[in-house]
């Protein structure tokens, strides 16, 4: 047998194991989801695997055309080009395949899979993605995704808006040493690390401030979710909202619900007292002075007064309320305002004060007319005793020196009989008006009663309240009344540790003294210690 003979023979046992091979791969795809095409380059006959689709199942190239246009056409393509291996995805009038095709030397052989389902799956996956990505790039929430080394691996366009920084400057760096105060930093990476670990049942939802580009703080509440690739913790993902204008509502709603709770109270001093301590505590001033002036004088509660040594009257702040015949100031500085306090809070904060010393303002004008004397002006008897109270209580508390002196005109029933009560009450009014002008502004004036007078004198000896005694005695003498100078006599007594608190037995004392100087002739002034003059 020569060389061509055993090369014929040879050619022909490959065409039968190719064969066989085919036939064997037509039934092996048959229970999978790959089919099987195979076309005879010579007359178009094509065979195929038991699960081609029906619109395929056809016997010859030709025949294709007519159901399977498409995949007809592009396997006469791949039949005239010179290319030995082809892959491509075809769209048909039902189905969609993905084909790769081998060119033999007899035969094209093609395995194709119908991927109709899976390109549409693909397709809402790609749509729902996209859909998505605009979402969490134009709503209004914080998104943030981070390595597990908290490196930022996304941030949406919201974020970036709210902080001030563009995409180059924060993606790929750290999100706690870009985004988190120093403050807060420790807590939030053990936040974190519990994430990262897991623990999310317990730290699901978590409030944090971050720091703007521009150094402001923003508070940020977070739903975080741990992100995983099979079994590996590779990161987390966090949406957040900005409460920060809630925090700042809240703040203010609360400050001033309980300064308007403190300035409800019906005993105007301890408001006072209770606003001293909250205002200090809860609303950043470190100076905080209301004066109210009126007729009678001024008035200055000192409400705060933390470090205001070194403040001038250009750093101090005002705001004022004029009234017929007074004013109320609010005199302060703020120092730091509280983390969630705003200019508005501040605002409302001193309006409310301001009420409050209104309120002040028209109780004491009450009490005052309470406490006056109808006709002479002076403070009455009840006045007095009240304050006589608080005097011992100073004597006995702090060891000061303090006297009363009680006056009785002289003559008053004559002038009476003489000339009448109405010259009797201007006498009386004369007498109360030397009183004022010739005592100080610590001194307590008051009319104890018909033609009783009495002087409350605080840090005063019996010297010293002798000798201003006398001088208003002696200014006295220059008013007269009808054809009558008036005078006056007086006892002088020394508040002692061992009086009573209500002061009766100082008034004793000064009331013996007041006879015995009109016993002695009167216009005459007497005291505990010294001489009769």
């Amino acid at each position: 047998m020569d060389s061509e003979q055993l090369k014929s023979r040879d050619t022909k046992s490959d065409v039968k194991n190719l064969a066989r091979v085919l036939e064997e791969v037509l039934t092996l795809v048959s229970d999978t989801e790959i089919f099987v095409l195979v076309v005879d380059l010579e007359n178009g006959k094509i065979s195929f695997s038991k699960n081609t689709p029906g619109s395929l199942k056809k016997e010859t190239l030709n025949e294709l055309k007519y159901e399977g246009k498409n995949v007809w056409s592009f396997l006469q393509h791949f039949k005239n080009s010179g290319k030995r291996a082809l892959t491509d995805i075809i769209k048909d009038e039902k189905e969609i395949y993905r084909f790769t095709c081998l060119k033999l030397e007899k035969d094209i052989v093609c395995f194709g899979e119908v991927i109709t389902r899976k390109v549409l799956i693909d397709q809402y996956i790609s749509e729902r993605i996209e859909t998505l990505t605009l979402y969490l790039e134009f709503a209004p929430v914080f998104f943030v995704a981070l390595d597990k080394e908290g490196n930022i691996t996304y941030v949406n366009s919201y974020t970036l808006q709210k902080t001030g920084y563009a995409l180059y400057e924060v993606l790929g760096n750290n999100w706690f040493e870009i985004f988190i105060p120093e403050t807060e930093v420790e807590i939030v990476k053990g936040v974190f690390k519990d994430i990262m670990s897991g623990k999310i049942e317990l730290r699901q939802n978590f409030e944090n401030e971050i720091r703007t580009k521009d150094g402001q703080t923003l508070t940020i509440l977070w739903e975080n979710r741990l992100l995983k690739k099979g079994d590996e913790n590779i990161g987390t993902i966090s949406v957040g909202i900005d409460v920060t204008e809630q925090k700042v509502k809240d703040f203010e709603e609360e400050v001033l619900i309980r300064l308007l709770s403190i300035t409800a109270e019906v005993d105007y001093h301890t408001a006072i007292e209770k606003l001293r301590t909250y205002l200090s505590e809860h609303c950043g001033f470190d100076y905080l002075v209301c004066s109210i002036k009126t007729s009678e004088g001024e008035q200055t509660f000192e409400l705060v007064s933390n470090n205001n040594k070194d403040l001038n009257e250009v750093q101090l702040k005002r705001m004022c309320k004029e009234f017929s015949d007074g004013s109320i100031t609010v005199i302060f500085h703020v120092g730091k305002l509280p983390k969630y306090a705003s200019e508005s809070c501040l605002k409302s904060i001193l309006q409310v004060i301001l009420s409050f010393f209104e309120r002040v303002y028209y109780i004491q004008k009450l009490e005052e007319a309470s406490f006056r004397d109808a006709l002479t002006g002076l403070f009455n008897r009840r006045y007095f005793m009240m304050n006589l109270k608080t005097e011992i209580l100073r004597v006995k508390r702090y060891g000061v020196t303090s006297t009363v002196v009680m006056l009785d005109m002289d003559g008053l029933k004559q002038i009476n009989d003489t000339y009448g009560h109405d010259v009797g009450d201007l006498a009386l009014r004369k007498v109360a008006k030397v009183l004022i002008e010739n005592t100080r502004a610590t001194d307590l004036c008051a009319r104890y009663g018909g033609d009783e007078f009495v002087i409350l004198m605080p840090e005063t000896d019996l010297g010293s309240a002798k000798g201003a005694v006398m001088r208003i005695l002696d200014k006295l003498h220059n008013k007269v009344v009808g054809k009558t100078s008036l005078s006056f006599s007086a006892g002088v007594a020394k508040i002692s540790p061992e009086d009573d608190p209500d002061g009766i037995s100082v008034l004793k004392r000064a009331d013996e003294l007041l006879y015995a100087a009109k016993k002695s002739g009167k216009n005459t002034v007497l005291s505990e210690t010294e001489a009769l003059f």
